[in-house]
């Protein structure tokens, strides 16, 4: 009979131990689901700021655009009054000779 309950004891004893790690492990789940969220969390909030990035890049591309195109059109203008500025030189120093 002493025999008996030592093997009780034994098993009680393992049972226990196998309980113990059965919560730790739990725990242990619970934490690295929450770091998973943390992580899912944060790849979305970077997933939004990349397009959010993309979106400003795509407005100053089309901002540079329209500037070098007003940039291109004022050269086109200041080199349409310098040829005026050099025909009524010209004019002029054609009156005044």
């Amino acid at each position: 009979m002493d025999a008996a309950l030592e093997r009780l004891a034994a098993l009680e004893s393992k049972v226990r131990e196998i309980l113990g790690g059965l919560e730790q492990s739990r725990q242990e789940r619970k934490a690295l689901e929450a770091k998973i969220q943390a992580l899912q969390d944060e790849l979305r909030s970077r997933e939004h700021e990349v397009a959010t990035l993309r979106a400003e890049r795509e407005r100053d591309g089309a901002e540079l655009t329209r500037l070098r195109a007003e940039r291109e059109e004022m050269r086109t203008r200041v080199e349409g009054l310098l040829g005026e500025i050099t025909r009524l030189e010209a004019t002029l120093q054609g009156v005044g000779a």
